[in-house]
């Protein structure tokens, strides 16, 4: 016999993910609306959430994470060894191309680097591990948009957070791999490509990197490509 799960917790549950979404403290009227709830059940959820730990009010009585969700976070890339397992594919993609090889993932409204493995020579591109990337402008924001799923895509429209364009996403679907210039404080050029698991979701995505002058976009979108094609089917046990 199947069992089944509990919709209060579902429901309780997906009040936490209006918090979590939302780029500041949400009002309850906000997340009743955005649960299509009465405001007292809201209010209820959100209350167990509080007691719970993972939801807190501000003085100004809106809602808003508590920063427990840090060290779970923490703790879920430690459990699926996402960073550890690609330790190896970053080294091999740096041999290759001289370049700084990264690895990200979707969280929240931007793209978070959560492994890196930078390049030997004197030049080096200015972003770390835990940076924070822009999904309309970089390589790494356009490919997790472009790869995922459609709902995922209308939550953050939803939120108002700048995409890239239907035509952008198009291009990078069909090419396999996105390329970006961020300018800061010195220009970086990047190619990404996204990491696809057992059931075809986008769970991450690598890049290489670097300064602009000098940077070869197709050797390095050969090398990110075949690098995450090669990841990817040791995901789906092709390999």
């Amino acid at each position: 016999m199947a069992v089944r799960p509990l919709s209060s917790v579902l429901k309780t549950l997906a009040a936490f993910d209006c918090v979590a979404g939302a780029p500041e403290p949400l009002r309850l009227a906000d997340v009743a609306r955005q649960l299509g709830e009465a405001r007292g059940a809201a209010h209820q959820r959100l209350v167990t959430l509080v007691e719970a730990g993972w939801v807190e009010q501000t003085p100004d009585g809106r809602y808003r994470l508590t920063l427990r969700v840090v060290s779970h976070a923490a703790a879920a890339l430690e459990q699926s060894n996402l960073g550890a397992r690609f330790s190896g594919v970053l080294e091999e993609m740096v041999t290759q191309s001289g370049e700084t090889a990264s690895l990200a993932v979707l969280d929240g409204k931007d793209a978070v680097i959560v492994r890196r493995v930078e390049s030997r020579g004197v030049l080096r591109a200015d972003l770390k591990v835990g940076a924070h990337l822009r999904l309309d402008r970089t390589a790494f924001g356009r490919v997790l948009v472009s790869f995922a799923r459609p709902e995922i895509i209308e939550r953050l429209k939803a939120q108002g957070v700048d995409l890239p364009s239907d035509e952008v996403m198009a291009q990078v679907r069909a090419n396999g791999y996105a390329i970006s210039e961020v300018e800061g404080p010195r220009t970086v050029s990047a190619v990404a490509a996204p990491l696809l698991d057992a059931q075809g979701e986008c769970v991450g995505a690598l890049a290489l990197s670097g300064p602009f002058t000098g940077f070869d976009t197709d050797k390095c979108a050969h090398i990110v490509v075949a690098a995450a094609a090669a990841s990817s089917g040791r995901m789906r046990g092709e390999q």
